[in-house]
């Protein structure tokens, strides 16, 4: 999840998709500002995909972007038309951290905690408190698991879609614990860089001129709430932190010096485990897809093989050109439309029948 601004931000991953920059309301799709009742303080600028005036209404589908870059709703596009022909209306928002009028600058704000409240908010706000389908990539999906590991919405979904990322006991297990997997813990080191104290400001700017101006931030104020979701992660008990054994490849990419990170971490050396877990899922069908060339979250068997174990209506697609950025409105991944037929038949096969 670059030595050049594109490799980093491909590679930081799971998170900062490739260098994409995004326009601020996607083609051939309505943008709308929601602001949810119960979050009166927050405005969130969001595109909707809806079905043709004729068409039988089939169900909602909620779309939620990970650290890929400024506008990330954007994203989405070609999977929401081609939901909205077959019936579906779509959601995409820029979640918080990227809608400008929903970026408080704290980084408490960002605990998984809240931003798994922004899901009822926004969901309830647009489309009312009935069942509906998830598809969410990087960090987004980290977010989804984690509302699932709380258990609430676990009554509310219809069917999931995690791209990049697998069931997430299965990520933190392979970073910290007995059963860590070396080369995914040596992945993952990129994120005791992030999560640094005000992480664009560190080492002269090195992440803002790194990472952030590669994905359209202008400001490392902007971009700084964006990396505050790895705080987040690891705050809330969603997500393991490697044990400090280094700084992996993208982290050396970034290029402050371990010396530095090692002084400022504000996390233990010795790593963080995950405190919140999903356990089970048996109440709705899972799809997970990844790119065989993901150097952030690695698409490997282990993690298709402990998901599965854990899922009961489980498919999972991996696509072998790709790597993080496995969809995108102006993606590199020669396989996308295998990816989007993915989450079609997966969200196709949640679908109460008419």
């Amino acid at each position: 999840m670059r030595i050049s601004t594109l490799l980093i931000a491909a590679g930081v991953a799971s998170h900062h998709a490739s260098a994409t920059v995004y326009a601020p309301c996607p083609d051939g799709l309505k943008c709308i500002t929601v602001t949810p009742p119960n979050e009166p303080e927050f405005t969130f600028n969001c595109s909707v995909a809806a079905p043709p005036a004729n068409a039988t209404e089939l169900g909602f589908v909620y779309h939620m972007h990970g650290d890929d870059s400024r506008y990330a709703k954007a994203m989405w596009a070609d999977d929401m038309k081609q939901l909205a022909a077959l019936g579906y209306t779509s959601l995409a928002c820029d979640q918080r951290g990227y809608s400008i009028g929903a970026s408080p600058y704290n980084i408490d704000a960002y605990n998984y905690d809240y931003l798994v409240q922004d899901i009822f908010s926004i969901v309830n706000a647009t489309y009312g408190t009935g069942k509906f389908h998830i598809v969410s990539h990087d960090q987004g999906a980290r977010i989804s698991w984690h509302a699932i590991a709380q258990g609430e919405i676990r009554e509310r979904l219809l069917s999931f879609t995690s791209l990049s990322i697998p069931q997430s006991d299965v990520f933190s297990a392979a970073i910290y614990g007995p059963n860590a997997y070396e080369p995914q813990q040596t992945a993952a080191e990129y994120v005791r860089v992030l999560t640094l104290p005000n992480s664009t400001l560190v080492y002269n700017e090195t992440v803002f001129t790194k990472v952030c101006g590669g994905l359209n931030w202008p400001t490392p104020e902007l971009c700084q709430p964006s990396f505050w979701w790895y705080n987040g992660a690891i705050n809330s008990g969603a997500m393991a932190l490697a044990p400090f054994n280094g700084l992996g490849p993208i982290g050396e990419d970034i290029g402050i010096p371990m010396s530095v990170v090692g002084n400022l971490t504000q996390y233990p050396t010795e790593g963080v485990g995950q405190s919140v877990f999903v356990g089970n899922v048996t109440e709705f069908p899972v799809f997970y897809a990844c790119g065989a060339k993901d150097t952030a979250d690695l698409c490997i068997d282990l993690f298709e093989n402990e998901s599965a174990a854990l899922i009961s209506d489980f498919s999972y697609l991996r696509v072998d050109d790709c790597g993080h950025d496995i969809i995108s409105s102006v993606s590199a991944c020669s396989q996308q439309q295998e990816v989007i037929d993915g989450i079609i038949a997966n969200i196709q096969k949640g679908t109460p029948s008419q």
